[in-house]
């Protein structure tokens, strides 16, 4: 992406890529598209949009989202969108349906408001949207239904245990999310560093490295290491991919149901490491959390400068808690890890 299109404003990028979906789908039969959809995956969706009133519709829509992001966030240029992870655009989304509904949008306003943003971040970010518009989010979005227990499982150990039963491929990737806090198409990409007791992610969204460090978590490590063996024997013989899309979801959706708990999808198990890591950092002195976070600021390899920038931001907010979850998340902003961590806790 060249520096004129890093510096276009998110606002008009969004509305450029609806305009290029109207495009695509000007023209096209929706009915075949849905018949074409049917018979690949028995879902009826198509990825364009197919008649002006709707491309108006949606344009209005992510303009007043790509003005929100702006006001709320300071995320103007295209530069800033582009390097959220997919945590921190979940975060605006949420937001952005909280707002919405302060205005009192109609349940069928806001249903439109879903399928305009599902659409259009769904063609900028496919994984995004299939993680994150869940049936439960979507259904919160559009009437207000109460969040769960901080987007976490109500009762993960017991939606893990079923998972065990039903798959122990699905089982094992759901663990190590539990125990690294990875994404679940990073769990392949897990690497253990032996020697300074830490996991290690390369290339997370955004291109970011991810270390998360075990110094204090012995334990956890061991586990990690464990169940990750296990992981690269089944990988010998099967592609990533094939288990995540053909296995795993499914599993998951199946564990969920014998739970008797909503599917939350994958990335709760993320949710709920981020929590319980905090509660264990955020118990540790004012000492203990500064030589933690230092320690991460110099794997980054960052200047001296910019580590005693970092050192003093974080401490003049009171965050660096907050902060040593924001790193080993791989996430870019403070400010935003700040609002992902609040809004989950009990």
């Amino acid at each position: 992406m060249g520096r004129a299109q890093r510096s276009q404003k998110t606002k008009y990028f969004l509305i450029a890529v609806t305009k290029w979906l109207f495009n695509q789908g000007v023209g096209k039969s929706k009915h075949e598209m849905f018949q074409q959809s049917y018979e690949k995956d028995e879902t009826r969706q198509t990825p364009y949009i197919h008649t002006y009133p709707t491309a108006a519709r949606y344009e209005k829509i992510v303009a007043n989202f790509g003005d929100f992001l702006t006001k709320e966030y300071g995320l103007k240029y295209l530069r800033d969108f582009i390097n959220l992870t997919y945590d921190e655009l979940y975060v605006c989304v949420d937001r952005y349906f909280e707002k919405e509904k302060e205005k009192q949008k109609s349940e069928s306003t806001l249903k439109i408001h879903i399928s305009a943003l599902s659409k259009v971040l769904g063609t900028i970010s496919p994984d995004f949207v299939k993680e994150y518009f869940t049936p439960i989010n979507r259904s919160r979005w559009r009437d207000g239904v109460v969040k769960g227990d901080n987007d976490r499982y109500n009762n993960p150990d017991k939606v893990v245990e079923n998972l065990k039963s039903i798959n122990e491929t699905a089982y094992i990737v759901s663990e190590l999310q539990r125990l690294t806090g990875a994404r679940v198409g990073d769990v392949k990409k897990i690497m253990i560093d032996e020697q300074n007791t830490r996991v290690f992610i390369q290339k997370s969204k955004g291109g970011r490295n991810r270390f998360v460090y075990y110094d204090r978590f012995r334990d956890d490590f061991e586990r990690v290491k464990e169940l990750k063996e296990k992981l690269d024997k089944v990988l010998e013989e099967r592609r990533f991919s094939e288990i995540r899309e053909q296995e795993y979801y499914n599993s998951l959706r199946k564990a969920c149901r014998q739970a008797h708990e909503p599917y939350r999808g994958s990335h709760s198990f993320r949710y709920e490491w981020a929590q319980e890591r905090y509660k264990v950092i955020s118990q540790w002195n004012q000492e203990e959390q500064e030589q933690y976070y230092r320690r991460i600021l110099e794997d980054r390899n960052l200047s001296k400068e910019d580590i005693e920038g970092k050192m003093k931001e974080v401490k003049e907010k009171n965050v660096i808690d907050v902060a040593i979850i924001s790193e080993e998340l791989g996430h870019s902003r403070i400010d935003i890890s700040v609002h992902y961590l609040k809004i989950r806790r009990k």
